[in-house]
């Protein structure tokens, strides 16, 4: 039993020193830009065409060093900022996405989902129904 409140006391620890602020609006930044058609501006005003994980991947970085040098923060706070880039990662991806597909398919009506999702993403959930 020790061994588990340990556990729990050391995942408690973890999530507290993460930087929540940077989490959420990562998120939303990535969202809002992999979503609308912000991309699509971005894709004409460079030339190119990148795929969506690289784009978060750069957002997440460029967003990062921006904050570390707004915030002040000193060396300590980059294992931080890194450690929040990475839960933030996983947590778009399996958790806020998951949940996406799930309201799309079964508790948004289809003049909503259409905004949050791609056509190709609607039709492969419209198909599995």
């Amino acid at each position: 039993m020790e061994t588990v409140t340990e556990i729990i006391a050391r995942i408690q620890n973890y999530m507290a020193a993460l930087d929540w602020q940077y989490i959420i609006t990562f998120i939303i930044i990535c969202y809002g830009i992999n979503h609308y058609k912000v991309k699509e501006g971005l894709q004409k005003a460079t030339g190119t065409q990148t795929r969506t994980r690289y784009r978060v991947i750069i957002i997440g970085i460029v967003y990062a060093m921006g904050l570390y040098f707004l915030r002040g923060y000193s060396r300590e706070h980059i294992e931080n900022l890194f450690q929040s880039f990475i839960f933030a990662l996983v947590f778009h991806k399996f958790i806020v996405e998951a949940l996406m597909y799930w309201l799309a398919k079964y508790a948004l009506p289809e003049s909503i989902s259409k905004h949050l999702l791609s056509e190709e993403q609607l039709q492969k959930i419209n198909q599995t129904k």
